[in-house]
């Protein structure tokens, strides 16, 4: 609350004070709300974070994704996530009763880690950024979620090239650099939320493709609005290597494409603050167990994209 010191009602200067509010009221009116404006744009005492985030972006302002009503779900990436949007809409489907409420499309292309979706170092989208423009323009009066499965690599040119650890200070930043223009280009493009994970255990370059969730953790940060961890797929399928994967043992194969579709299920109902039914866990123990008891690695082709 803001107090104005008139002086003393039967003073000269109170009385002075009284006729000009008296006859100027609008005019000390806007004094006052531009006083307050200023005062909440400046980030002073008490004033919410939001009042400092870029309006371009604005903030999550509430946005369910569970709400009942029409959403749309865009997932960016590449090899590592041809699978897992069918099943998660499976998923969102089973939810809703088998109503299709929210809509899973993809945008996605082989090979393509966020430095073949952009220019790192500018930030400028590249040539396959169309698909994921196509995708939001899909979303029509729906608020559009975009799910993005990515990774840091040919960040620093060369494949090979990674954070090395928690010491890499350097590194960590540019990876972090690179997310966040990412996140702010895939906001620009459309997307209403973005959630980003990195990339699902890959044994021929660890330690350096478990240590992306260093740079991740990094650009979460920032306080980019609108801009979500996703689930930590790297976690769970190191543990299950190489039964969740295919036969040359870095892509996924079905098992890890539901240990995906199930982990995301899961963060995006967290967001809303809602719990994962039983039956998303019991299917993927289920397909997990079901491999585990063949004791054979799983021979299962990395599909295609329908399309693609």
């Amino acid at each position: 609350m803001i107090n104005i010191e008139l002086g003393p009602r039967n003073s000269t200067r109170g009385r002075n004070c009284a006729r000009l509010l008296s006859s100027r009221g609008l005019v000390c009116a806007a004094v006052v709300l531009a006083l307050v404006s200023n005062i909440c744009t400046a980030g002073g005492g008490g004033v919410s974070q939001t009042a400092a985030l870029p309006k371009k972006h604005g903030c999550d302002c509430g946005l369910k994704i569970f709400s009942g009503q029409p959403r749309l779900v865009v997932v960016n990436g590449y090899s590592t996530s041809f699978m897992w949007p069918a099943m998660l809409q499976r998923k969102l489907d089973r939810y809703f009763g088998g109503k299709r409420i929210i809509e899973v499309k993809t945008a996605l292309k082989g090979g393509t880690p966020i430095a073949k979706w952009m220019d790192v170092k500018t930030g400028k989208p590249l040539g396959p950024w169309k698909r994921i423009t196509d995708a939001l323009k899909s979303k029509q009066d729906r608020p559009a979620i975009l799910l993005a499965q990515q990774s840091l690599q040919w960040v620093w040119e060369d494949q090979r090239v990674g954070i090395d650890g928690p010491d890499d200070r350097k590194r960590i930043k540019e990876g972090a650099d690179a997310i966040e223009k990412y996140v702010k280009n895939l906001l620009d493009s459309g997307a209403d939320l973005v959630f980003v994970a990195v990339h699902i255990y890959k044994k021929p370059m660890e330690p350096r493709i478990g240590n992306e969730r260093l740079a991740l953790a990094q650009a979460l940060k920032r306080g980019v609005a609108k801009f979500h961890a996703g689930p930590d797929v790297w976690e769970p399928t190191s543990k299950l290597h190489p039964v969740a994967f295919a036969k040359d043992k870095v892509h996924p194969n079905e098992i890890g494409a539901e240990v995906m579709a199930h982990h995301w299920f899961v963060t995006l109902l967290k967001h809303d603050g809602l719990k994962a039914p039983d039956w998303s866990k019991e299917t993927m123990e289920n397909a997990i167990k079901a491999a585990a008891a063949t004791s054979q690695p799983a021979t299962v082709e990395t599909p295609r994209p329908e399309g693609k």
